[in-house]
């Protein structure tokens, strides 16, 4: 299923998670402070995407898409605060996505160094749900 290839910085720890119908899991930083989880699948969507996203860049790497996003994204607190999701996708392999919640801008330098550590190694049409 996966149909590409990233690296993510030294010191994160794995965790698979349970997905209902894509493959799911997550990178926990060695301070514990960040999680970045991963949705891959068809119906995964794409986390990345232009829709109401206040940054959006799209690069190509070896003929396949790479979308960086970030968005307004509610704090999962209940209490009406506001964070940041940072998120990439790769819809050209996979629907694979990368993302994290924080409101600190440092905290998304993970994620694009996983985006410039992308290297596809085969190309899959996107699913229906990531465009």
């Amino acid at each position: 299923m996966v149909w590409g290839r990233v690296n993510l910085p030294v010191g994160f720890t794995y965790q698979v998670d349970q997905g209902a119908d894509t493959f799911e899991g997550h990178f926990t930083s060695a301070d514990g402070k960040l999680v970045i989880r991963h949705d891959i699948g068809g119906y995964a969507g794409a986390w990345a995407s232009r829709e109401k996203s206040f940054f959006f860049h799209e690069n190509v790497i070896d003929d396949a898409r790479v979308w960086i996003a970030k968005r307004e994204w509610p704090d999962g607190k209940g209490k009406g605060g506001r964070t940041t999701l940072v998120a990439v996708t790769f819809p050209d392999s996979g629907c694979a996505n990368f993302f994290l919640e924080s409101s600190k801008p440092e905290d998304a330098t993970p994620v694009d160094f996983i985006a410039r550590s992308f290297r596809p190694t085969s190309r899959t049409a996107p699913g229906a749900l990531c465009h």
